[in-house]
């Protein structure tokens, strides 16, 4: 299985050469936006999605009820069975999904072997975990919800992939806090960029 770190080089070294994204760019973590990164070889894709945790689960601080608990499990779960991009025919099927938060203590979950979990609780943090005493902004949100992230890998198969000119992706649909999405992709064909508003689930690779 390849590793996250292998696969984000791979990734990494595949859009080396693109071109920056549009220079409207929000930057790194900005609430609403997120990043979708791609690499294409013959029938398989690497995938690199970055994103601020509060557009997939609503939050950003720990986890501080049940519920919030099981948004985190059912994310982590939907990420490692569902197919990030697609062809138009569905042809593609996860090989390997990982993903990292920092939501909780920040850990990885490796939905194709659960003996392989890395957990990073002995990570420094600058919030006091006692949550009576969490500094407060003037709108009385937490402080400390505001630099969440996710990071999501994801190596899928997609037969006749090399052929299909269209894909598409759940993210813009299933998580209504992604208000854009900026794509960039890198291939045998070629390489391009893209923006998807929310609710926009397909995009053309030129071909």
């Amino acid at each position: 299985m390849i590793s996250r770190n292998l696969l984000a080089l791979s990734i990494a070294s595949a859009l080396l050469s693109l071109p920056a994204m549009a220079a409207d760019n929000p930057g790194s973590h900005q609430h609403g936006h997120a990043e979708m990164q791609l690499a294409f070889s013959a029938d398989q894709v690497e995938i690199l999605i970055l994103s601020p945790a509060g557009n997939m689960l609503g939050f950003e601080h720990e986890p501080r009820t049940p519920e919030q608990h099981e948004m985190i499990e059912s994310v982590t779960g939907w990420f490692g069975e569902t197919p990030l991009v697609n062809t138009l025919d569905s042809t593609c099927t996860v090989v390997a999904t990982q993903v990292q938060h920092e939501v909780g203590g920040g850990h990885d979950h490796d939905e194709h072997d659960h003996d392989d979990h890395e957990h990073e609780d002995d990570h420094d943090h600058d919030h006091d975990h006692d949550h009576d005493h969490h500094d407060h902004d003037e709108s009385g949100h937490d402080n400390e919800a505001q630099h969440s992230d996710i990071t999501v890998t994801q190596t899928l198969n997609c037969p006749g992939l090399d052929q299909s000119a269209n894909l598409t992706t759940p993210l813009t649909t299933r998580f209504s806090g992604i208000e854009d999405l900026d794509i960039a992709w890198a291939g045998p064909d070629g390489q391009g960029a893209t923006r998807l508003e929310h609710g926009e689930d397909s995009f053309s690779l030129g071909r």
